[in-house]
């Protein structure tokens, strides 16, 4: 599929990726079985989690984050090809500048993680947040990102810079991950797209940390599609259990050959510019 032979959004109604020829999804047509809520959008409050628990400059204001974020928004919906993306859930995050940790997986293991974990547990005191690698893999020096996902853009700013933006955790839903990265080849080169990963993921988190919580549906399983672990048979995610969150790498192998499609992975696409 060319880009350029397209001539309507290729995002649904609901603001999901429209399936082409060679990608596998879980149904042509989604059910809509594993939702995410809309929240409502409060700049402040998320930047007020986002600089409790994580770090954020003191210095940005909740206007400075609205207003960069709003103009991200104007200038996807120019787009006609990637104008659905806000029908569908969105989510503003603002993502502090990097730590001392320079490894990726260290980052997001030492960093990221237990920042979601803090910004979970202060909101939802009842549940429990295991913010860690499940069973024997490991994270540090293992994750790298993956070919076509145009993290790379996102991992430079991230360098030296804070990061903002909107996370459309539901974009992706129900491709499997080969899917979810190669379908970024026939988006239209929009500055500061990229599919989503770590970093980005849990900024939201941080910031929404209630985003997973959902008292009347299932919600998906978040993938952090972006990343490449060392071992391929692994993939990156955030998920619920019950009303808890939790990390996890999952096999995304169905049988030893064919990896796994399912109704209830997500993938999503991040938005994103530098604001200071």
């Amino acid at each position: 599929m060319s880009v350029q032979n397209v001539n309507h959004s290729l995002f649904d109604e609901q603001g999901c990726r429209i399936p082409f020829e060679g990608m596998r999804k879980f149904n042509e047509i989604s059910m809509s079985y594993y939702k995410i809520n809309q929240p409502k959008i409060n700049f402040e409050e998320i930047l007020s989690n986002s600089q409790k628990y994580a770090n954020v400059d003191s210095n940005i204001t909740a206007e400075s984050f609205e207003y960069t974020c709003v103009e991200l928004k104007k200038k996807i919906e120019e787009n006609f090809l990637l104008e659905n993306l806000f029908k569908g859930v969105y989510i503003p995050f603002i993502c502090p500048k990097s730590s001392s940790e320079k490894d990726l997986g260290a980052e997001l293991e030492k960093v990221a993680l237990p920042q979601v974990a803090s910004s979970f547990k202060a909101a939802y005191p009842h549940l429990h947040c295991n913010a860690t690698l499940q069973g024997s893999f490991q994270l540090s020096g293992r994750l790298s990102v993956s070919p076509n996902s145009r993290y790379e853009g996102f991992i430079k700013t991230h360098k030296d810079k804070t990061i903002v933006g909107w996370y459309f955790p539901q974009a992706l839903q129900e491709y499997d991950i080969a899917s979810q990265s190669a379908q970024m080849k026939t988006l239209p080169i929009h500055k500061g797209l990229v599919l989503s990963g770590g970093l980005d993921t849990a900024a939201a988190l941080v910031g929404s940390p209630g985003l997973l919580v959902n008292e009347n549906d299932y919600p998906p399983v978040l993938c952090l599609s972006a990343l490449k672990h060392v071992d391929e048979r692994l993939m990156l995610c955030f998920k619920s259990y019950g009303q808890h969150l939790e990390f996890w790498g999952m096999s995304q192998m169905l049988t030893p050959k064919i990896t796994q499609v399912s109704e209830q992975w997500s993938g999503g696409l991040t938005l994103f510019a530098p604001i200071d």
